[in-house]
């Protein structure tokens, strides 16, 4: 249990909203975005990718990149193996896997 806590408090403290583009948004943006349908809320994405993954969240940025909004995660796998992914925040669809080694 201590173990199941230690670990929600690690990702909980790497999670960043972070914009890498001209136009930076705000958190409150982000909200708004999410409110207004344009972007699907993060839980939805987690909740799709992390069973589709099977493992931990451990790292989060919220980015736009050529007029798109992505969610960009990284997520320790059950076997041990790191991977990120990049998912369109608007549809949820799939842009890029990539292990790491």
């Amino acid at each position: 249990m201590k173990i199941m806590w230690l670990s929600l408090v690690l990702v909980v403290g790497t999670i960043s909203l972070n914009l890498h583009a001209s136009d930076e948004l705000s958190d409150a943006s982000i909200r708004s975005l999410v409110k207004q349908g344009r972007i699907l809320p993060l839980q939805q994405i987690l909740n799709k990718y992390q069973s589709e993954f099977q493992g931990t969240l451990l790292d989060l940025e919220v980015e736009e990149k050529h007029g798109m909004i992505q969610y960009e995660m990284e997520f320790m796998l059950d076997n041990g193996r790191v991977i990120e992914l990049k998912v369109n925040a608007a549809d949820g669809t799939l842009i890029k896997k990539e292990y790491e080694d």
